[in-house]
């Protein structure tokens, strides 16, 4: 079944990649085959393994997204303030989600921005996994009230058949969109958040310019706490 549904995802996202939607590539199809789509801190889902072959219920208490709003204040004073805030809450959420998940490890795939095979290891986080949790993860932020200047938008794919890539996106209200892709990175690092232009016209993106991540902690990750079988419940 985790082999079905993986090349299934694999499928779709070639098609996707293939499909001119618009100028920005922008679709729904993994967000609507993998997340809730009403996601809230109690109850929301979380995608592992690789294109989504594995996708686990998650609840965070009201302490721990109190943890993540407190991420937003003081509250930004203009757009590119909020893009940073954004991008320490989604590290943020990887901690609080990979705890319980088992995600909150190395990701050994991620490697000068591309992803490598996962062999069959759960823990990792290909880019359809990580543009479905952080579209997640930013739409909860959103019904909560953290942003001032943005919107969620819906996840953006490139490159080609055979080597397709996928993001969760921001607009600024009014205005430009971003990229948040959780995928260039590895564990405990913010996600770069750069327009999205720039993230669709060149592989891999220069980093060094137009990027609001914020800056990456220097301490080793924390040991992630067992899971809890209680609140996790991954697809057979």
């Amino acid at each position: 079944m985790r082999t079905a549904r993986l090349l299934g995802s694999i499928i779709a996202g070639l098609a996707v990649s293939g499909c001119l939607q618009d100028a920005r590539h922008q679709s729904t199809t993994f967000v609507d085959q993998h997340a809730i789509s009403d996601p809230t801190p109690a109850a929301f889902s979380e995608c592992h393994g690789f294109g989504c072959a594995e996708v686990s219920r998650v609840s965070l208490s009201p302490k721990a997204w109190q943890l993540v709003g407190a991420v937003f204040k003081p509250a930004a004073k203009d757009a590119r303030a909020e893009r940073r805030q954004v991008s320490r809450a989604v590290s943020l959420m990887h901690k609080l989600v990979g705890a319980q998940t088992g995600t909150a490890v190395h990701q050994w795939t991620h490697q000068d921005m591309n992803i490598l095979p996962n062999k069959g290891d759960p823990t990792q986080l290909d880019c359809i996994d990580e543009a479905v949790n952080t579209w997640t993860y930013m739409t909860m932020m959103e019904k909560s009230g953290f942003l001032r200047f943005h919107r969620v938008a819906k996840l953006s794919n490139a490159g080609s058949l055979v080597d397709p890539r996928n993001t969760a996106v921001l607009q600024e209200k009014g205005g430009e969109y971003f990229a948040v892709d959780a995928a260039l990175v590895d564990f405990d690092v913010p996600p770069p958040v750069i327009p999205l232009t720039a993230w669709m016209e060149t592989w891999p993106p220069d980093l060094s310019k137009d990027n609001d991540a914020a800056p990456a902690s220097r301490k080793k990750p924390a040991r992630p706490a067992p899971v809890h079988t209680a609140q996790v419940k991954a697809s057979q």
